[in-house]
């Protein structure tokens, strides 16, 4: 017993210190999830790419009041997306352009290849002469008046005749964007043979067809019409584009007096017989224009015109013709 009291009093000696020790609480070691969107912000290069885009997307509707944006733009690939169904590409990354994004032709060309291939436009830009006065009936988005704005800028004047609402507010868009404002003037009008109300077909939406592919879903607007002789009227106008197939007779006939009065006019025409009215006696339009003192010409190629007959033009369906007075 005595041997028991003396390891127990060696155990326990004045030198061993009993400490009373707080529970101890087990850590969790398992990282703290963020938040998606607390990562998304955390990430610096996801953080950049943000505040870049609402640079960009902000930038793109300030850009008709801040000329570093309008040359920006065209420094990015593809598109920018703004409300009611508007994105803004380029041509050619030069020159900013606001379309709307349901049409097809137009946005097809632009977002793949910079810019739209076509004779017609090809040939207008040929036919463009630095210091003239020129119209375009049916400027759409504004596709010919940027590019031969650029011709016109110094001393030149271009009257762009839309006649499509919103179609026309785009145009407003792209020719301030392209600081064009002192050398377009838009003429919200339908241009025809006589001064009236007249009704045009809208695109609103695309409609996808695995057989047909994409079908336009237009929609109808009533719009005004009035004669080029009327909206040209103390111009002095040199070069009249008409890119509106089914109406170039009803364009024509309207700008008679024009066409009379002028000794150095030219009129660069894309025509579709197939489309044309078919109450219109086109034979005796085209030999009333040629009593005005015009004669045709069939554009081959851009730098290239073939005279026409006429009966030649009857029998064709779709091409792009050139009437001009000469000397």
């Amino acid at each position: 017993m005595e041997e028991m009291l003396d390891n127990f009093s060696n155990d326990y000696s004045v030198r061993r210190v009993f400490v009373k020790e707080e529970p101890r609480i087990e850590a969790n070691n398992y990282p703290t999830r963020p938040s998606l969107a607390g990562g998304l912000l955390n990430n610096k290069f996801v953080l950049f790419c943000i505040i870049l885009y609402a640079v960009v997307f902000f930038g793109a509707i300030l850009a008709e009041k801040n000329k570093f944006f309008s040359k920006f733009i065209p420094m990015l690939k593809g598109e920018i997306f703004l409300s009611d169904d508007r994105i803004i590409t380029s041509i050619d990354d030069k020159f900013p352009i606001m379309i709307n994004k349901h049409d097809p032709r137009v946005r097809e060309e632009l977002s793949h290849k910079d810019s739209v291939t076509s004779l017609f436009d090809d040939a207008a830009l040929n036919l463009c002469m630095a210091g003239e006065s020129v119209a375009e009936v049916g400027a759409h988005y504004g596709y010919n008046c940027i590019m031969l704005g650029q011709i016109l800028k110094t001393n030149g004047k271009y009257v762009a005749i839309e006649a499509n609402p919103n179609v026309a507010k785009c145009l407003y868009k792209n020719i301030i964007l392209n600081d064009l404002a002192e050398t377009v003037e838009v003429v919200e009008k339908a241009a025809s043979d006589r001064p009236g109300r007249g009704v045009i077909e809208d695109i609103v939406a695309l409609f996808r067809d695995r057989k047909e592919g994409d079908q336009a879903i237009t929609k109808t607007v009533n719009v005004e019409c009035e004669t080029l002789n009327e909206m040209l009227k103390d111009k002095g106008v040199s070069l009249i584009l008409i890119g509106v197939p089914n109406a170039a007779f009803a364009v024509l006939k309207g700008a008679d007096k024009i066409i009379d009065e002028s000794d150095n006019i030219k009129i660069l025409a894309h025509l579709d017989m197939d489309r044309v009215d078919k109450s219109i006696d086109v034979r005796g339009d085209l030999t009333l224009l040629a009593k005005h003192g015009l004669k045709f010409y069939e554009v081959v190629s851009a730098e290239s015109i073939s005279e026409v007959s006429i009966d030649e033009m009857i029998d064709k369906k779709e091409f792009v013709v050139l009437m001009r007075k000469d000397k």
